[in-house]
């Protein structure tokens, strides 16, 4: 069931708390008495909670639950408009077989299809290849309109940069970078936008699917860029680069762009100082 006073704590604990706290100390004090009234609305049965997601960008928590729509997960987020785009472009991405499908909604809740195991691929000791991870990029980009999108790319870069440059990184290289990209558009698809490892699960009967999109339209590369910078060092990301180019059928040379481009991001949101590091040598093309 919903612990609320441990959910709460975790919360306090986080950087974001501060600027956040007015929004979600009420959010968090409706919770117990909102997922109550959803398991009896979806006769849910309410187990463990499996994440929870504190920032200033969004304050989420995910419970799993079954149902009579058998296994699933619920989502309740602070932000009930953040939600309502998030369901909205799983919906668009649905036909991919690529995301978890939405069951129900209510304002500021989703009831998802539960990922089965649903293990983020990112800590796995064997991560998925390029093979298989152009496979998923295939179809999720072959789905969706790029016109549905609630941002373009450039509005999503302005913001990632923004956060970036307030955490005390210059980003003036990757916002040349990703300026000469843009000027010269490739392909135009609605991207998830935000496909770290992190968010791409492992499902036992539908291989990788995405989770929690912040979608933007805008070209392929963009989100390949992510899995090319999980790479451990230079020398992964290069044939990472090399290797999922060849199997997605993507200009390697724009994906080493937006690579670099990106590759900064990836170092502030990272706390171990070799893949520091790693990061920032290839955003300089030292490969």
């Amino acid at each position: 069931m919903l612990d609320l006073e441990e959910i709460t704590a975790r919360f306090r604990a986080t950087a974001d708390y501060a600027s956040t706290r007015k929004l979600n100390h009420r959010w968090l004090g409706a919770l117990p008495g909102q997922v109550a009234a959803l398991a009896r609305e979806w006769e849910l049965e309410l187990g463990a909670d499996l994440e929870t997601d504190f920032t200033a960008r969004v304050s989420s928590v995910v419970l799993s639950c079954t149902g009579p729509l058998g296994a699933a997960s619920l989502k309740l987020a602070a932000d009930s408009y953040a939600l309502a785009e998030e369901v909205a472009m799983l919906r668009q991405f649905a036909p991919s077989g690529r995301v978890p499908g939405v069951l129900a909604t209510a304002r500021g809740a989703a009831l998802l299809e539960a990922v089965v195991p649903g293990t983020p691929v990112e800590p796995l000791p064997e991560q998925p290849t390029p093979a298989a991870y152009a496979r998923f990029l295939d179809d999720l980009h072959a789905v969706g309109d790029p016109d549905a999108a609630p941002r373009r790319i450039a509005d999503w870069l302005e913001v990632l940069y923004g956060w970036t440059e307030r955490g005390g990184q210059d980003c003036a290289a990757s916002r040349r970078i990703s300026a000469e990209l843009l000027a010269d558009p490739a392909d135009r698809v609605l991207l998830h936008g935000d496909l770290h490892l992190g968010n791409v699960l492992a499902s036992d009967t539908r291989g990788l699917i995405a989770r929690s999109p912040i979608a933007c339209a805008g070209e392929r590369c963009f989100d390949a860029a992510d899995y090319v910078l999980e790479g451990w060092d230079r020398t992964v990301m290069v044939r990472r680069r090399d290797e999922l180019a060849h199997e997605a059928g993507l200009d390697v040379d724009r994906l080493d762009a937006w690579c670099r481009a990106l590759a900064p991001l990836g170092a502030s949101r990272s706390n171990i100082p070799e893949r520091i590091s790693e990061l920032f040598a290839f955003a300089r093309g030292e490969y």
